[in-house]
C-alpha cells in the first residue's frame, strides 16, 4: 500500500542538514565484524557478560536501588551501558574511565527515554498520532535525535508501540492508538527520525521499540498487568508495528513488563526466539526493561536471581537494565554449565556491533561536545516544528453552529480553568519529559495574550485547584467572570502526571468537579467551547450534550498555548483525527472499531435486546469513533471508484475518489480507506484500515484522491496460521473516519478456492 503524506520543504531541508552534519567514514559490516571477532577472543568471560549489564548514573528509584560501586565497576569492565541522567561532565568522565582505566577500554553506551522531546517537547504520542502525519513525526522524532545526542545519549527508549484499546491503561498517551496499520506506519517514521541512515553520525542514536509484546493489552488497563491473547490476535493486532520498526532496521527492542498467557515477556522464548530471531531474522539486540529480569521472582516464574537470570538470558533477552542478575550469576552458570560461553558471545557481539556502528570505538567522546549542547538544544526551528505539530494533533469533536473560531467580533472572553496556566504537574507538556524545563512551555494565558486581537480582552479565572477540584469560591468566581464576557473558553483535562507509566485510572471521566464548571457556564446560555487537556480519551458523555464546542488537545508540548490559541482564534484550522475511539461510557471498554461481527449483528437500532454488542442502557456506538475529527470548513467526497470489480492475484486494485472543500477555510483533510473481507476461513474484522492520505486543499479545491491495493493488503492470519487470503468477497471503504465511509463490492477470482467454491 502506498501512502502519500504532505511534504513540507522546510523539514525535507531540515532532516537533510542534521544527517549530512558532522559525516564520519562508517566501516561496513565485514570489517565491523573482523573487529568484533578480534576483539571478543581478548575478552574474560566476566568482561564480556560486562557488556550485557546495563546500570543506572547515581540516583535512586522506587523500583532498584543500586548499591554498586560505579566507578570501579567500570573499570572492572562490568558495565556496558548506563542510564546516566546527570550532566555532560559527569558522563564523559564515566566515559574516560571505561576507555582508558579498564583493560580493554571498550566504550559505553548512554540511553534514555526520550519519549516525545529532549528539551524541546513535542505533543505526548497519542497526540502526534492524531497528526496522521509521518513526515512530521519523523522530524520530531529527528529534533529530538539531535537534542539527546547534543547532551551525550546516544540510545534512545523509545518508540513505544503498543496497541492500545482500554483507554484506563495510563500508557495510552505514549502510543499510537488502537490500529495496527497507523501505528505501524508511525513506527516506520519514528525509527527514521531517531536513527537516520547512518549510526556513525553524533546526532543519530539507537531506536528501542517497546514493550515487546502486547503490553498495551494488560488486563483491566492495570499498569504491569497480565496479558492473556490469542496468537491470531497477538500476530494481527499487536505485533505488526514491531516487525514495520525491524523492516525499518531497528537497533534495538525492549521487553514488556506482562506476563503473556502466564509466561513474562522477559523471558518468552516464543516471542524472543521463534518469532524475533527465527521467523523476522532481527539481527539487534533485546533489552529487559527496567528491573524486569529480576522481576521474574514475583511473577512466580523463577525461584531466585539466579533461575531469573537464567530463564531471561536463555529465552533471549540480550541486556540486563538495572537488575544486576547477569553480571552477578551468569559467570556461575556458565562455569557450571547450563550456559553455553559461545550463547553469550552471540549476545555480546550483537552489543559490540552496534557500538562499533556508532563509531564508540573511534570517537567515545564525540557525544560529550559542549558547543553542540549550547548551539542545538531548544532552537527557533525545533520551537517553530513543535508548534505545527501541535496544531496538526488537536482534534475538534465538535463544533455547532461554527462555535469555534473566535472572530474578532468577539471582543470580551474569559479564560478559564485548572490548566490554564498549570506548570507544576506538566499539564500542557505531558509525563515522560524528565529533560525539559516547565518555564519553556507556552502556557495557555500567554498564548491567548500573544494570539488575539489588540482590542480583545482576555479575562483569566484559575475556577478550580489541582486534580480538578473546583471549591465553590472559586467555582463562583468564574461563573462571575463568565456573565461578564461575550465568549467562554474552558480548559479542563488531567494532569501531566495524571497519565504515563503508573497512570492507569478506573475512572476516566474528567478529574474532580470539573463537570460540575460545564454545567453552571452552561446554563449561563453564552458561547463557550471546552479544551481538553488529557493523555489518555476521557468518557465525555454527560456532559457533551451541553458543550457546543470540544477541541481534544491532548498534551500538546512546548508551544502548547500558542498552538491551541491559534486553534482557537482561527488562525490555523484544526485538521486532527481520532487514533483511538472515545467510548460513550466506561462499560464499554475496551472499545475499538476493527471489531468482529457475531451471529447476531444489530438489524433494528432500537432494539433494546437483541444483537451485537447489546447493552440494554447504554448505545451500541462509541461517543466519537476512531478517525473522527472536523475541520472548520467541510468536505463533499465523490462516488467512489474503481478500477476492477474483479481481480486477479497478481492484479493492482486501485481506488478513488475527488474530495473537494466547500466551506470557507484553507485546510487539510485525512481521507482512509478501509476493507472488510466478507467471508473468510477465520471471521474478519467489520472494518480494517489499509490506507490514508493528508492533503491540503483551499477553499473551493478539490483533489482525486487514489489509493492502491494489492493481494498483500488482504491477506490475514488463517484457519491454519498461515498468513494467506482466499478468493471472495471484499468491501472497500473510503471516507473522513471510520463511521462515515462510502463502499464498494469487489471480488477477488482465480487466487484460491475458499471453501465455498470447492463444494460448488
Amino acid at each position: 500500500m502506498d501512502t502519500h503524506y504532505k511534504i513540507n520543504l522546510s523539514i525535507v531541508l531540515f532532516i537533510f542538514c542534521s544527517m549530512t552534519a558532522f559525516a564520519q567514514p562508517a566501516m561496513n559490516d565485514q570489517q565491523i565484524e573482523q573487529k568484533v571477532d578480534a576483539l571478543l577472543k581478548k575478552m574474560t568471560l566476566k568482561e564480556k557478560i560486562g557488556q550485557l549489564n546495563q546500570l543506572k548514573g547515581n540516583y535512586s528509584t522506587d523500583i532498584y536501588e543500586q548499591n554498586i560501586d560505579l566507578n570501579e565497576a567500570i573499570k572492572r569492565g562490568e558495565v556496558g551501558a548506563l542510564t546516566p541522567y546527570t550532566n555532560l561532565d559527569q558522563m564523559k568522565k564515566w566515559q574516560q574511565l571505561a576507555v582508558d582505566s579498564s583493560r580493554l577500554g571498550i566504550p559505553m553506551l548512554y540511553g534514555a527515554d526520550v519519549i516525545h522531546g529532549y528539551r524541546t517537547i513535542f505533543p505526548a504520542p497519542i497526540g502526534q498520532a492524531s497528526s496522521w502525519d509521518m513526515e512530521k513525526i519523523q522530524n520530531a522524532e529527528r529534533i529530538a535525535a539531535v537534542e539527546a545526542t547534543a547532551a551525550g545519549l546516544m540510545w534512545n527508549f523509545t518508540p513505544m508501540l503498543d496497541i492500545a484499546r482500554d483507554p484506563r491503561w495510563g500508557r495510552v498517551m505514549e502510543g499510537g492508538g488502537e490500529d495496527p496499520y497507523l501505528v505501524s506506519q508511525i513506527a516506520r517514521a519514528r525509527v527514521r527520525g531517531i536513527q537516520g541512515d547512518d549510526l556513525s553520525k553524533p546526532n543519530t542514536m539507537m531506536a528501542t521499540a517497546k514493550h515487546f509484546a502486547a503490553y498495551g493489552r494488560a488486563e483491566g488497563g492495570q499498569e504491569y498487568n497480565s496479558t492473556e491473547v490469542s496468537e491470531r490476535t497477538l500476530r494481527e493486532i499487536y505485533l505488526p508495528p514491531f516487525k514495520a520498526a525491524q523492516e525499518e532496521g531497528i537497533a534495538c527492542m525492549m521487553n514488556g513488563f506482562n506476563a503473556i498467557n502466564g509466561i513474562p515477556a522477559t523471558a518468552n522464548e516464543f516471542l524472543l526466539k521463534q518469532v524475533l530471531r527465527k521467523e523476522w531474522q532481527f539481527k539487534g539486540f533485546m533489552v529487559s526493561d527496567a528491573n524486569s529480569i529480576y522481576e521474574l521472582i514475583p511473577h512466580g516464574y523463577a525461584a531466585d536471581k539466579k533461575e531469573a537470570a537464567y530463564k531471561a538470558f536463555t529465552a533471549g533477552s540480550d541486556t540486563d537494565l538495572w537488575a544486576n542478575v547477569y553480571m552477578e550469576y551468569l559467570p556461575e552458570l556458565v562455569e557450571e554449565g547450563y550456559i553455553d560461553e559461545k550463547d553469550v558471545d552471540a549476545s555480546v557481539r550483537k552489543i559490540l556491533t552496534y557500538k562499533y556502528k556508532m563509531g564508540l570505538f573511534d570517537h567515545p567522546y564525540q557525544y560529550f561536545n559542549k558547543k553542540r549542547f549550547k548551539k542545538e538544544i531548544f532552537t527557533k526551528a525545533h520551537q517553530q516544528a513543535s508548534l505545527e505539530l501541535a496544531e496538526e494533533s488537536m482534534v475538534l469533536l465538535k463544533n455547532e453552529n461554527h462555535t469555534l473560531p473566535i472572530t474578532k467580533k468577539t471582543k470580551k472572553i474569559a479564560l478559564m480553568g485548572p490548566l490554564v496556566n498549570s506548570r507544576e504537574f506538566k499539564d500542557l507538556i505531558g509525563n515522560w519529559t524528565g529533560f525539559s524545563k516547565p518555564e519553556d512551555a507556552i502556557m495557555l494565558d500567554q498564548g491567548f495574550n500573544d494570539v488575539k486581537a489588540k482590542d480583545q480582552e482576555i479575562i483569566f479565572s484559575q475556577a478550580c485547584e489541582a486534580w480538578g477540584n473546583c471549591p465553590d469560591a472559586l467555582m463562583d468566581e468564574a461563573v462571575e467572570i463568565a456573565k461578564k464576557s461575550d465568549f467562554i473558553v474552558l480548559a479542563l483535562g488531567e494532569q501531566g502526571y495524571n497519565s504515563g507509566e503508573c497512570g492507569s485510572r478506573a475512572d476516566i471521566t474528567l478529574p474532580g468537579n470539573q463537570e460540575e464548571l460545564i454545567e453552571r457556564i452552561a446554563a449561563l446560555n453564552k458561547p463557550f467551547a471546552v479544551l481538553v487537556m488529557a493523555g489518555r480519551p476521557l468518557v465525555l458523555t454527560s456532559v457533551i450534550d451541553k458543550i457546543p464546542a470540544v477541541l481534544y488537545c491532548w498534551q500538546p508540548g512546548t508551544m502548547a498555548g500558542e498552538a491551541i490559541a491559534n486553534l482557537v482564534f482561527g488562525k490555523k484550522s484544526p485538521s486532527a483525527k481520532l487514533p483511538m475511539t472515545l467510548p460513550y461510557a466506561l462499560g464499554q471498554v475496551p472499545i475499538y472499531y476493527n471489531k468482529l461481527s457475531s451471529g447476531r449483528p444489530k438489524l433494528d437500532p432500537t432494539d433494546k435486546r437483541w444483537g451485537l454488542n447489546s447493552w440494554s442502557d447504554v448505545p451500541n456506538e462509541p461517543l466519537f469513533a476512531f478517525g473522527h475529527g472536523l475541520t472548520y470548513s467541510e468536505f463533499e467526497y465523490g462516488p467512489l471508484k474503481v478500477n476492477k470489480t474483479t481481480f486477479g492475484p497478481d492484479d493492482t486494485l486501485e481506488v478513488s475518489c475527488t474530495v473537494k472543500n466547500t466551506g470557507n477555510y484553507d485546510t487539510d483533510e485525512i481521507t482512509q480507506l478501509y476493507i472488510r473481507d466478507i467471508a473468510a476461513s477465520v471471521a474478519r474484522p467489520v472494518k480494517e484500515l489499509k490506507g490514508f492520505q493528508r492533503f491540503s486543499l483551499k477553499k473551493g479545491e478539490q483533489k482525486e484522491v487514489k489509493f492502491t491495493l494489492t493481494l498483500d493488503d488482504l491477506k490475514y492470519w488463517n484457519d491454519k496460521m498461515n498468513f494467506d487470503v482466499e478468493d471472495g468477497t471484499f468491501k472497500i471503504m473510503v471516507g473522513p473516519a471510520s463511521d462515515n465511509v462510502q463502499e464498494v463490492t469487489v471480488e477477488l477470482k482465480g487466487y484460491k478456492s475458499s471453501f465455498s467454491k470447492n463444494v460448488q
